[in-house]
């Protein structure tokens, strides 16, 4: 069944000082799965993140649709939780309190609220750290409060922007490997948007790869994997998905690159 469906949707900007509007995204369709873990890589500057936002209602397309169980949307909603690379959490707030902030908006009541935030707090292993303030958090687990806070109010899909780019590659992979098991525990529909195509490959059960700017897709990669026990990234398949994905991009990195010292160029 289709939870999120994405329908020629274009994106322009009007840029100061340029004649002709910018076009961050052009022409995109995209179904995504009730409960499906859904990753989306390409490279700097094809409109991952502008596309992320459409889905999160955070802006409109300028052509096109988006539509969630069928209904278009029409702007942030409590149906989606959105995670960005960024903690985003209140300083001033612990854990526990973070987490409550989305159940509030909701009107749940106090012991419902403390009694969830544990719980999605010990979902996303941080149980016994719920009086912890941000500053006394590493990065990692300041994350895990993020992810904890937008499951808390369980919203229908989960949208992710790059929530691990800024940790160190043990932490980034222990959190990769937390959250496949937090997916597996609550079946929410994730779009995952990533840089990394090893990060791609072993959290997506599909990796949409998009072309340079103006964004599109250009291919959608089924994974499939006959266990996901042991070292999934020792696995011969994982390197054949990986070669796979990176001989899709390797042209797109370039002329994404090339776009960029033509612009350097310009202003030069």
């Amino acid at each position: 069944m289709t939870k999120i469906s994405i329908r020629n949707a274009t994106k322009t900007f009007q840029v100061r000082d340029a004649a002709e509007p910018f076009t961050a995204l052009s022409g995109i369709d995209l179904d995504v799965r009730e409960g499906e873990f859904l990753t989306l890589v390409g490279p700097s500057g094809c409109g991952k993140s502008t596309l992320l936002d459409l889905v999160a209602g955070l802006a409109e397309p300028t052509g096109g649709e988006i539509l969630i169980d069928g209904t278009p949307i029409a702007g942030p909603g409590l149906d989606r939780g959105i995670v960005f690379q960024q903690y985003a959490l209140f300083p001033w707030r612990t854990a526990q309190a973070n987490v409550e902030f989305g159940l509030e908006a909701k009107s749940v009541p106090r012991k419902e609220r403390a009694r969830r935030a544990r719980e999605h707090l010990a979902l996303v292993g941080l149980s016994g750290f719920e009086d912890r303030y941000p500053h006394e958090l590493s990065g990692g687990m300041r994350q895990r409060v993020a992810i904890a806070r937008s499951l808390a109010f369980d919203p229908d899909v989960l949208l992710m922007d790059e929530p691990f780019a800024a940790l160190d590659a043990q932490t980034r992979e222990s959190l990769q490997e937390e959250l496949v098991h937090v997916w597996e525990q609550t079946g929410k529909t994730v779009i995952f948007i990533t840089h990394g195509i090893d990060e791609a490959v072993y959290l997506g059960q599909r990796v949409a790869v998009m072309t340079s700017r103006p964004g599109r897709i250009k291919e959608i990669i089924e994974v499939r994997f006959d266990s996901r026990e042991g070292d999934l990234r020792a696995d011969p398949v994982f390197g054949e998905y990986r070669h796979h994905v990176w001989s899709l991009l390797r042209d797109e990195v370039a002329a994404a690159q090339a776009q960029e010292r033509k612009v350097a160029t310009s202003h030069g």
